[in-house]
């Protein structure tokens, strides 16, 4: 969504496709733009292209700078639309990934 633009008065299914087109030109940028669009998605209503979204980035070729915010985020799209399961499954991941001592390297 754009700064200036009011929650309320945008278009989140053609904001996610402008937002999807934008990240087919600059594949630099995916996840950031990608992210974005799942989230129009999901304001939407259109939570199983969201969950898309999700699967296009991390099955990506490209290496992810936040491969467990992507997840999350995931798991939070799925567990809002009855998904609990697969929600379920995806945080233990997560968890299980993380490391055991929060502390920097």
């Amino acid at each position: 969504m754009r700064p200036d633009t009011p929650a309320e008065n945008v278009d989140h299914a053609a904001e996610a496709d402008r937002l999807e087109r934008t990240a087919d030109l600059y594949p630099e940028d995916a996840e950031a733009l990608l992210l974005r669009a799942a989230a129009h998605r999901e304001l939407s209503g259109d939570r199983p292209t969201a969950t898309a979204l999700y699967d296009r980035l991390l099955t990506s070729s490209q290496e992810l700078d936040e491969p467990f915010l992507v997840r999350a985020l995931k798991a939070s799209n799925l567990w809002e639309y009855g998904h609990e399961a697969e929600a379920r499954a995806i945080i233990t991941g997560i968890r299980t990934a993380a490391p055991r001592d929060p502390a920097p390297g």
